[in-house]
């Protein structure tokens, strides 16, 4: 038996995120101002992300010592006699290589680390129903039964509203689902809390190899960032936001900051607009020109409140709410899209295809992006922090 198996699933009715078009980052767009003479005006952006940790030196991973690379000047077949080496291939064929490498890596990572989870859940929860004499079937459902209470009709239609689909049928129709929906989100809260209290009370020492591949560095200079400036765990967001689903996410973010102002971790934002949101690009640049005069979290969550009228004039509007110089703003916009375009690209390398995406201490988050979800790999890191 799958331990996560005892807390159900979400309705199908919720989409788990914004995605690009076949997966791709969106198309870029010309900077308005691009040729245009710098302005001696340039508002000084704060600092961005204090940097974590060194790269990993070349070859110095488990990941990358599984890679079957070929020696440089390899002969790789002959055409009418003449050698075919390895670098007349292109360069296209060693990012293809290098991002197979990273796909093997990180899913030999994940699956090993699945199957140790469940084991040491399965070994504490086991435990525990022995110990209060029950079946862990019966132990767990009880314990889910007692803390998960059925939802109220103004709990449902908000739960509903705030996230459903584009598609999703009337609520009357999927009511049900919203309900199991709502129960399974609540119950996986209340599972990893009665797992951290079980966990803290068994001796664990988890010794799989760390084969997942090298860390990716994701924050930039000029990205807006929160927590610690000390941070042992960062978690990178690439987000849209126009995107319903970033929205959730911000709200999840930021009961993640409030649970974690304490430790040792960094939240840092990066910028993703999709290309069929017409209105999340400029609202990314209203967004980054608040960055420089260090309003960047005021207008992130205005804008997010805002998601379903983001016209020009309703950035403007927002813009002057949260106190932005207005002079600064329009210097500012006419030349802000290049960072707008960096994100992307940066978004793009790293395999991004909608969004929210995160990624904890420079690898992919694949978890649900709940708060349970990510505060389990967050968690995680810290403890492989500790060493």
């Amino acid at each position: 038996m799958h331990v996560r198996t005892l807390i159900g699933a979400a309705a199908l009715v919720f989409a788990a995120g914004c995605l690009s078009e076949r997966g791709k980052p969106p198309a870029n767009k010309q900077v308005a101002a691009a040729g245009a003479p710098a302005s001696t005006t340039t508002t000084k952006a704060p600092s961005g992300p204090p940097a974590m940790r060194a790269a990993a030196a070349p070859g110095s991973s488990l990941c990358e010592q599984a890679s079957l690379k070929l020696a440089p000047g390899s002969v790789v077949a002959q055409v009418d006699g003449v050698d075919v080496k390895l670098e007349d291939l292109g360069e296209q064929l060693t990012q293809a290589e290098n991002k197979a490498l990273r796909t093997y890596c990180s899913e030999v990572a994940r699956v090993r680390d699945a199957a140790l989870e469940n084991f040491v859940q399965q070994k504490v929860l086991t435990a525990a129903a022995d110990k209060a004499g029950k079946p862990i079937n019966e132990f767990v459902q009880e314990r889910m039964e007692a803390a998960v209470p059925t939802p109220s009709d103004a709990d449902i239609e908000a739960f509903y509203t705030a996230r459903k689909s584009p598609d999703a049928p009337p609520l009357d129709q999927v009511r049900d689902q919203v309900v199991q929906a709502i129960k399974a989100e609540k119950s996986e809260e209340v599972f990893m809390t009665m797992l951290n209290e079980l966990r803290a009370t068994a001796s664990i020492d988890k010794r799989l190899p760390d084969v997942r591949p090298p860390a990716l560095e994701l924050a930039a200079t000029h990205s807006p960032w929160l927590g610690s400036s000390d941070a042992k765990v960062q978690v990178v967001e690439f987000s849209d936001f126009e995107c319903p689903y970033c929205s959730r996410a911000a709200d999840t973010l930021k009961q993640l900051k409030d649970k974690y102002a304490d430790k040792p971790v960094q939240f840092v934002f990066r910028h993703f607009p999709l290309s069929f949101h017409p209105n999340a690009r400029p609202a990314a640049e209203y967004a980054q020109c608040a960055h420089e005069q260090e309003k960047f979290w005021p207008l992130h969550d205005e804008i997010f409140a805002a998601q379903r009228e983001l016209s020009t004039d309703k950035l403007k509007e927002l813009a002057t709410k949260v106190g932005l110089d207005q002079g600064k703003l329009d210097e500012c916009l006419t030349r802000v899209g290049a960072l707008v375009e960096a994100d992307m690209k940066a978004a793009g390398e790293a395999g991004v295809g909608g969004t929210p995406s995160f990624y904890i201490n420079g690898q992919t988050f694949d978890g649900n992006p709940s708060v349970a979800g990510l505060s389990e790999a967050i968690d995680a890191e810290l403890a492989r922090a500790k060493g």
